[in-house]
Parts: structure tokens; C-alpha cells; sequence
């Protein structure tokens, strides 16, 4: 079996670190949003999560994938009743979960409906939101995009999250018992987009932007439900890069949501995903199947039992020896003005990226070889994540420069 080590490499003025397993402890991926994952989750934290947790998500059209897949998932297996329980109102037993509950909190003129109309209205329309008696109760937040590509998520996403967090989280500016402050702490989750058809690559496109929000958020150890994961994911876990929000993949030869579907056994291995809670049975929109919102439901459910207190994660599925989920064999190196990443003998193809702790993307460059060098020439000191990745399987290291 594979030791995963947390290891510090110490050179001349830079210094790595490395933990395999940090991303599976934030990232509600594709390798998550399962049901068998789902039901592993030991049942107190399940409990804790549905009864301390109330949540207040925003979104349009296409975040109806996470709130009908949440709302359907209680209607689905013996006992899903109770553990899954969920109420749009305060319920002393079940999740409280606020569907479209910030719209109505955005400033005069401002259109905070979702993440992808003004780009930073979710900042105020948040502030607006929390700091009304009314909503005193509430302790996790989630805005979901309507689609990604185009915007400009390293600018105004992840720095108004950044903000928010500061001010709402626990330790939080606005934390405290004193005027003007609210007593409950605030979880925020982020959301990568959804996958466009034959549009996900890419300058500012979905996947893309997906690199840019989890490298972010494993950086800072924050939580996200990753849309475009789930969405580019059959649940072989074979990933098709052109795929759309619906499963439709050329490459693939038809629609692998619909397919898996229709060759398993509704009220087995899926559920009818609902309007409401206890509503009408409703796809998620912009899908013809059920899987989509199931999984996202799933995710969901991983992350409140992580907030709830969950250890575990994933790392029981350690992987072995010959496993080759993950990227092995990286070494990093500097000179007075490089960062040489050096790979092994195999692993001469693929992709090396470099961001700041804000998100923002500073160099993209392909592996040549054995080394590949980055120019840091223009780097200030602080700390950086640089992202190597092949076939889709990335592994990610701290970098922190020191002048």
C-alpha cells in the first residue's frame, strides 16, 4: 500500500509541500457524488448536518440540479425519509434548506439571481442577506452560476468569496455580540460551472475556470461543489471532455446519463428528483435524466457532513501500488529566477500551471521532458500552487518563495 506523506522540500529560497489526500477533504468531485459514498458516511454526522445546518442557496435555472436532487433524495429508500429529511421552513428534524432565498436582498438595481448576471452583486446581496434579523438562523451559504464561460471568475468570484469569508466565518469580522455583528458563523460553498457541449476548453471556459475555483479551494481548504466534475464524469467514472449539462457526448456516441438510466432500476440505484420538498417529480432543468441531480445531491450531502464534523473524506479509498489515479514521481527545484519541475521518465507529456492564492492564474505551459521550467523572475515572495496535470489527473503543490 501507497504511504502518503506530508514532506517539506527546503532548496535554496523555495520550499514545497506536498499531501496527496488534501483535495478529497474539500473538493465534492465526481469521485464523491456516489451513492455508495453517500451512504458510508457514518449516520451522527448525517444527523448533526440535518439538524444544526440551514442553508440558503441562490441560483437560476441550472442550480435546480442541486435543490430537486436534495429534495427527491429523502422520497428515495427506506430510512432516506428520516436521515435525509428536508423542509423549506424551520424544522426542528430535518435540513432547513432556503431555495432562492437572496434574490430578493440585492441591492436597488442589481440583478443577484445567480453568480453569472452582475458578476459581483452575490458580495452585497450576501451582506444584505445576513445582516437581517430574519435570516440570524442561517449558517451555510451557496450561490451557483448559471453558465461559467466568459466570466471573470478569478477577479470578482474568488476575491468577493474571500471577503465574505473573512467577514462571515468563524473568527469573522462581523462575528460577535457586539452592535452591528450577527452571533452565527457562516460556511460559504463554492461551485465550478456546468460543462458546455464542445465548448469546456479553454480560455474562461468551464474547465478552466473548474482548475482555477478547486485549486483555490484546496489552497485555502475551503469547500466546493465541483459542477463541472460531476457533469464530465459517467458514472464509470470515464471522463468526456465534450460533454454538456446533460450527459450528450460525441465522443462518447449518445448520452451516458440517459443510458445508465435506462439500464438500472428506478427506486435501486436512483431517485426522482422533485420541484420541492415532497413536490412534484421535476428533472433538474436542462436535464433529461435523473442521474445529474442525484449525484449533485449527493456531493451536497458530503460537504454539510464534512461541515458537520466528518474526518473521514475519501482517504478509505487509499489507492494502491499500481493505482494510477495519481500523479507520482514530481520533484521541484530553483534557481535564482526559475522553478524547475521535474517529473519521471514516463511522465513526459501534460500540463504545469501556476497560481496565486487568489485563484489567479500566473503561467500555463506544457511538460517538455524530464524538466520543464517556469520563469519566476517577476514572482513577488508569498506562497503559490502550481498544478500538474495529465490525462485529467492533477496533483497540486505549495510553492512559497522566499526573496
Amino acid at each position: 500500500m501507497r504511504n502518503f506523506l506530508f514532506y517539506m522540500l527546503l532548496t535554496t529560497g523555495i520550499m514545497a509541500l506536498a499531501n496527496p489526500l488534501l483535495s478529497q477533504k474539500y473538493i465534492a468531485d465526481y469521485t464523491v457524488a456516489k451513492e455508495g459514498i453517500l451512504r458510508s458516511i457514518p449516520s451522527e454526522f448525517i444527523n448533526k448536518a440535518r439538524t444544526e445546518l440551514v442553508i440558503a442557496y441562490q441560483h437560476t435555472s441550472h442550480g435546480t440540479h442541486v435543490s430537486r436532487g436534495v429534495f427527491g433524495l429523502q422520497d428515495y429508500k427506506a430510512g432516506d425519509k428520516q436521515l435525509f429529511g428536508v423542509s423549506s421552513s424551520p424544522d426542528a428534524v430535518k435540513l432547513e434548506f432556503r431555495d432562492y432565498a437572496l434574490e430578493n436582498y440585492a441591492p436597488s438595481g442589481v440583478d443577484g439571481s445567480d453568480l453569472s448576471r452582475d458578476e459581483t452583486a452575490f458580495i452585497q446581496t450576501t451582506r444584505n442577506y445576513l445582516d437581517a434579523p430574519e435570516n440570524a438562523t442561517v449558517n451555510v451559504v451557496m450561490w451557483s452560476w448559471c453558465n461559467i464561460a466568459g466570466h471573470d471568475a478569478a477577479g470578482n468570484y474568488l476575491p468577493g468569496m474571500s471577503t465574505l469569508i473573512s467577514e462571515y466565518s468563524p473568527g469573522g469580522s462581523k462575528i460577535g455580540t457586539s452592535g452591528g455583528q450577527r452571533e452565527v458563523p457562516v460556511t460559504f460553498i463554492y461551485m465550478t460551472g456546468h460543462a458546455n457541449k464542445n465548448a469546456n476548453t479553454g480560455s474562461l471556459n468551464p474547465m478552466d475556470q473548474a482548475d482555477l475555483i478547486t485549486s483555490h479551494c484546496k489552497a485555502n481548504h475551503q469547500f466546493c461543489l465541483d459542477y463541472y466534475s460531476i457533469d464530465t464524469h459517467a458514472m464509470d467514472d470515464n471522463y468526456y471532455e465534450d460533454t454538456g449539462d446533460n450527459g450528450d457526448s460525441d465522443s462518447y456516441g449518445g448520452n451516458f446519463y440517459e443510458d445508465w438510466q435506462n439500464s438500472h432500476t428506478l427506486g435501486e440505484h436512483y431517485f426522482e428528483n422533485k420541484r420541492t420538498p415532497g413536490g412534484s417529480v421535476e428533472f433538474g432543468e436542462h436535464n433529461t435524466q435523473h442521474i445529474t441531480a442525484n449525484r449533485k445531491a449527493y456531493a451536497l450531502w458530503w460537504i454539510l457532513s464534512r461541515i458537520a464534523g466528518w474526518e473521514d473524506g475519501t482517504s478509505s479509498v487509499e489507492p494502491t501500488e499500481d493505482d494510477d489515479s495519481l500523479i507520482s514521481d514530481i520533484s521541484i527545484y530553483m534557481g535564482s529566477d526559475y522553478i524547475r519541475v521535474g517529473t519521471s521518465g514516463i511522465f513526459d507529456t501534460g500540463d504545469i500551471r501556476l497560481f496565486d492564492l487568489q485563484g489567479r492564474r500566473l503561467e500555463s505551459i506544457k511538460i517538455k521532458g524530464n524538466n520543464t521550467v517556469i520563469n519566476a523572475s517577476s514572482l513577488s515572495a508569498g506562497t503559490y500552487i502550481l498544478l500538474v496535470s495529465k490525462d485529467h489527473k492533477t496533483e497540486s503543490r505549495k510553492v512559497i518563495l522566499i526573496r
